[in-house]
């Protein structure tokens, strides 16, 4: 595994983390609270100092590295528009495509649908034709019960 570097505002927060239990705490016990907290805070003050020096110090380098190598950033550049435009083309083609078979989905579509209407009317239509015999059979069923026929 690459070991990586770590940036110096890193190394100064952890120096700092690792530097505050150090201080003596009989130093922080005797005084009095102002210089305490004027001694802290001047600790606070020198520290992001350092911190702004050390981000600056950062600034300036990427902006020189960036100036050294303007050539490769400019040619990284045009490769990518290269890239973007080819894909842009692909999916210029892709979405015409979907265009067509929404179009042939949205036709199908409706041409079932209107094909399952037209069944289900003739379903419902055979279906209460079937209830209405039903009905008139048990109908009759129920008359040549209620009246026997009596033979002679």
């Amino acid at each position: 595994m690459p070991i990586r570097r770590m940036s110096p505002l890193c190394c100064a927060l952890i120096a700092a983390m690792l530097a505050l239990p150090l201080l003596p705490v009989r130093a922080l016990a005797v005084g009095p609270l102002e210089s305490q907290a004027n001694s802290f805070q001047s600790a606070i003050d020198n520290f992001i100092s350092h911190l702004k020096s050390e981000t600056n110090e950062a600034a300036r380098t990427a902006a020189r590295i960036a100036r050294d190598n303007q050539e490769v950033l400019d040619a990284a550049r045009s490769r990518m528009d290269s890239h973007l435009s080819d894909f842009r083309a692909a999916l210029s083609g892709r979405k015409e495509d979907l265009k067509t078979l929404h179009e042939d989905a949205s036709a199908m579509w409706k041409a079932w649908k209107k094909t399952a209407v037209s069944s289900w009317d003739s379903v419902e239509r055979h279906a209460n034709e079937v209830l209405d015999w039903i009905a008139k059979w048990r109908r009759n069923q129920s008359l040549s019960v209620q009246r026997p026929e009596i033979p002679v």
